[in-house]
C-alpha cells in the first residue's frame, strides 16, 4: 500500500477532533421553537468541550420554569454541537446528554 492510500484511510477512519464546540438550544418565538447556538454561527466557536457543557448547564438551569409548557425565554432541549453540527457525547458520563429536554427536538 502507498503512504497517500494509507493517509486517506486513516483520515476516513480515524476520530476526527472538532474545531469548536457551541451550545445548541430552541427557544420560543411567537409559538414556535427555533434552534440558537451560543456562541452564534457568525462568532467563534468556543475551544473546549468542557467549558462549553458547563455554559449549556448554566444556561439550562437559569431559564428552566416548572412544567410541560415552554415559556418565552425558556432555553430547551440544550446540548452541545462539535463545529459541524454534531452532538457532543458528554464527557462525564461518555453519553448524550440534553439539558431541559421538552417539546420537539428537531435542529
Amino acid at each position: 500500500m502507498k503512504v497517500g492510500e494509507s493517509l486517506k484511510l486513516v483520515d476516513k477512519k480515524w476520530v476526527r477532533k472538532a474545531k469548536g464546540y457551541r451550545v445548541c438550544f430552541q427557544q420560543k418565538v411567537d409559538s414556535e421553537l427555533v434552534t440558537e447556538y451560543c456562541p452564534g454561527s457568525d462568532d467563534k466557536p468556543l475551544d473546549s468541550d468542557v467549558t462549553t457543557w458547563r455554559l449549556a448547564w448554566k444556561l439550562a438551569v437559569s431559564t428552566q420554569t416548572e412544567g410541560d409548557d415552554i415559556a418565552e425565554d425558556e432555553m430547551v432541549n440544550v446540548h452541545v454541537v462539535d463545529d459541524l453540527g454534531d452532538p457532543v457525547i458528554y464527557y462525564a458520563t461518555n453519553k448524550a446528554e440534553v439539558y431541559n429536554p421538552k417539546g420537539n427536538k428537531e435542529g
